[in-house]
């Protein structure tokens, strides 16, 4: 089988968090803005129901709905639109991976089932049937330690050989070496990793971003990724190293409290000044008010945010 053009799916690759009201309810006015907002950052792509997006707890019929708002904010747009389908079994995914791509969707964006850790079998059985029955979909695997089994290069390399449509991952965390051996031992694959890896990575590969730090300073995040690519090292680890600092006193406290990702991230955005509910779908809690104040009078002192008037 032919492998599945990847050409799309390069750069710099951003997630849209999901605005809800106190019922749960999509405020698709915010959520538009923060797609304009994206695509004014000027993202290579952008891709719906990650972590941010809250892609493990929306309903069925929610899932349609916030895709068509999606396809129709990007459309016209010079990017490539990325939907995560999350579920607990390879029917439940292949459902909404259908649903996806006949919506609009460029390519997809999976993780494994995390009922349970996938032994060996399993694991070939999952991709066996979910990329197999979709040969013309494009797949990314959201390769997340949160399902208890991360995948190396070694294995993700055997995966792809096996399933030409599995087309690039995503990476957010681990050590420099499990870096390495990720991006040098499958090579057949597109990585994206976070700006803590992304500046190593690109040292070795030909990697992508996958950026958090742009809901809060799209310029300075911007310019990150434009200073290594262009080989330009000094400038590079500087803001790097800023990043990491941005991160290490904003994000960690609060996600050393028990909050998930995406709830800072949307903290992020409202502070940057765009406007946009703080609300997740339940079980997740959002930031309490105490919090949020922290957060803002943390964020201000770090001298990191750029502030816009979406």
């Amino acid at each position: 089988m032919k492998r599945a053009d990847t050409k799309h799916m390069h750069g710099y690759l951003a997630g849209v968090p999901l605005p809800w009201d106190k019922r749960g309810a999509i405020l698709k006015d915010q959520f538009r803005g923060a797609i304009e907002a994206l695509l004014e950052d000027g993202c290579d792509g952008l891709y719906l129901f990650g972590t941010s997006g809250e892609g493990y707890a929306v309903s069925d019929e929610e899932f349609g709905t916030i895709i068509e708002t999606f396809v129709e904010a990007t459309g016209g747009a010079d990017v490539f639109r990325q939907v995560g389908c999350f579920g607990l079994s390879s029917d439940q995914v292949i459902r909404r991976c259908k649903v996806a791509s006949d919506l609009g969707a460029d390519s997809v964006q999976i993780t494994l089932p995390f009922w349970k850790e996938l032994n060996d079998i399993e694991l070939r059985t999952y991709f066996a049937d979910v990329c197999g029955d979709l040969a013309d979909i494009q797949f990314l695997l959201y390769n997340n330690p949160r399902n208890k089994r991360r995948l190396n290069g070694k294995e993700l390399e055997a995966l792809a050989s096996a399933t030409p449509n599995l087309c690039a991952t995503k990476t957010g965390s681990g050590a420099w070496i499990e870096f390495y051996e990720l991006v040098t031992e499958s090579p057949s694959l597109q990585h994206f990793v976070t700006e803590p890896a992304f500046q190593f990575c690109r040292g070795v590969a030909n990697v992508g971003l996958i950026p958090s730090s742009n809901y809060a300073n799209p310029e300075k995040c911007r310019a990150y990724y434009k200073a290594v690519i262009e080989g330009d090292q000094k400038l590079a680890q500087l803001l790097h190293a800023e990043i990491i600092n941005f991160f290490h006193k904003t994000a960690v406290p609060l996600l050393r409290k028990g909050y998930i990702d995406g709830a800072v991230d949307k903290a992020y955005a409202r502070i940057r000044g765009m406007e946009f509910s703080l609300e997740m779908k339940s079980p997740y809690a959002s930031l309490s008010d105490e919090d949020f104040s922290w957060l803002k009078e943390t964020v201000a002192e770090t001298g990191f945010l750029q502030r816009t008037g979406f």
